[in-house]
């Protein structure tokens, strides 16, 4: 298993290092704000992922190559925690290896994990590692270090990303209703979760208190929605986001293992079985309710299909359960298996066609498709080794250093963060840098502005791609350079 997911995540981080022309919109924001080490970066997105990453980056510089170990290294981890916990759930070794695959067809992990996620990532190895912990623990360890456990679980969730306090409610609520799991949270021991936990918690509330952030004004920005929503609006992003989820994992597992099927080899499992089955079934309903009765309250019609994460990460275990007990999976496990691989292939072969054939039918913006590096030497000739440079946003600030490693970036107008200071060669704006957007250009700069112009690299795509960009020298001293 190791093996197999190893080499999965191989090859998408070497499409992401060797192929891809610049990283992509949320590496970009990580990418701005871990010029320096902060307590908080911003109140919307605790700091685990940018703390890993911008100790990673000490070591590898800030290119492409550091988000790609810390998002494979992430996901490699979530897989061989969640495979844990299938050993645990399911008794036949293939089904714990098609329970653990099929994290690749949920699209959340399988697609959107390479493109947009990155304090999800974190969050996701939380919440496996909890749910591995409290199983030991659930049967029938009452070990102090599984209770520590615990705790650390918790104190990377909740600094990895807010929404696992929603997992953690959600699966309290579940083991109040499942004898095992009821007994493991209600032990005396579990304070000493609750301390190892509450510390560090404690400490980064503190910090946030002292640096005014408010988190739940920022999270109100995202999340909140308008009450006078009509209500079929909001339906229909909840069935959106959550059907959206599970696909196409539900679909194919349906197609395959469900018609015809006359339930051989049917298997019960042991009473620690059936327990881990229902809290997950408990886990799912009660997510699936709370989240539907939130979002009609608030009229939100922002729920995104991610946000499903902390509800249906194990689906695919539960679902492997029931097929378990139904029975008549054996002789259909290469046709899912083949399948799976198709579809993961699928996604390797879509990855790379963006930087391939880098059309707007198949990519839209195709940012991860830019060649901002032919950016750096021309930079470096202009304005030195270690420029300073200015941007118009937190995206095409962090896209340029990401390209740029030797230059420090800020932007024109940033109140919440601006990185630190330091001596620089030489100062330069740059515009241009929006998203991908190809041979658009920005307006004509006045004065000493330099033109730049780059070729996409494209072999399958007639006419070539362009991309167009300026750079206007300032002053060392100027407003915006200091």
């Amino acid at each position: 298993m190791a093996v197999i997911v190893g080499l999965w995540a191989l090859i998408h981080g070497a499409i992401s290092v060797f192929m891809e022309g610049a990283i992509n919109v949320d590496d970009s924001i990580e990418s701005y704000l871990v010029q320096s080490f902060e307590i908080s970066y911003v109140p919307r997105n605790p700091p685990v992922f940018d703390w890993l990453l911008w100790a990673i980056q000490r070591v590898t510089g800030p290119g492409p190559l550091s988000f790609a170990l810390l998002r494979y290294g992430l996901l490699f981890a979530c897989a061989m925690l969640v495979y844990r916990v299938a050993r645990h759930a399911l008794t036949d070794p293939r089904l714990q290896a098609l329970a653990v695959f099929s994290l690749s067809c949920l699209w959340v992990v399988g697609y959107h994990s390479h493109r947009i996620l990155t304090h999800s990532n974190v969050m996701i190895v939380a919440i496996a590692g909890f749910m591995l912990t409290l199983m030991a623990i659930a049967r029938g360890s009452r070990s102090p270090w599984l209770y520590a456990g615990l705790g650390g679980w918790i104190v990377v969730g909740v600094v990895g990303k807010f929404g696992f306090f929603a997992f953690f409610i959600a699966l309290f609520l579940a083991a109040m209703l499942e004898p095992s799991f009821r007994r493991a949270f209600l032990n005396p021991r579990f304070g000493i979760t609750v301390l190892v936990a509450a510390v560090p918690i404690g400490l980064y509330a503190l910090a946030l208190h002292l640096l005014k952030q408010d988190v739940v004004a920022a999270t109100a920005d995202v999340v909140a929605g308008d009450p006078a929503a009509r209500m079929f609006k909001v339906l229909d992003t909840f069935i959106s986001a959550w059907v959206g989820y599970l696909l196409p994992f539900l679909g194919l597992a349906a197609l395959v293992f469900l018609p015809w099927n006359r339930g051989e080899g049917a298997r019960e499992g042991t009473s620690e079985q059936a327990s881990i089955r229902h809290i997950l079934r408990s886990l799912i309903l009660i997510g699936t309710i709370g989240t539907l009765i939130g979002v009609l309250a608030m009229g939100s019609t922002s729920l995104r299909d991610r946000y499903f994460h902390v509800f249906f990460l194990f689906a695919p275990v539960y679902v492997f359960m029931e097929l378990e007990r139904l029975g008549g999976w054996q002789d259909r496990v290469r046709i899912y298996l083949t399948l799976l691989f198709l579809v993961a292939l699928g996604v390797v072969g879509a990855r790379a066609a963006i930087t391939l054939w880098p059309d707007p039918r198949l990519c839209g913006r195709c940012v991860a498709a830019e060649p901002l590096a032919a950016l750096r030497p021309v930079v470096l000739e202009k304005l030195g080794a270690h420029p300073t440079l200015v941007a118009a946003d937190r995206n095409a600030a962090g896209r340029l250093r990401a390209a740029i490693p030797e230059a420090r970036v800020v932007i024109v107008n940033e109140p919440t963060y601006r990185p630190p200071a330091r001596p620089a060669t030489g100062c330069g704006q740059v515009t241009g840098v929006i998203n991908g957007s190809g041979a658009l250009a920005p307006p004509r700069m006045e004065g000493t502005a330099i033109d730049v112009w780059a070729k996409w690299w494209a072999p399958l795509m007639k006419p070539k791609r362009e991309s167009f960009w300026q750079i206007t020298p300032l002053p060392l001293d100027s407003e915006l350079c200091r």
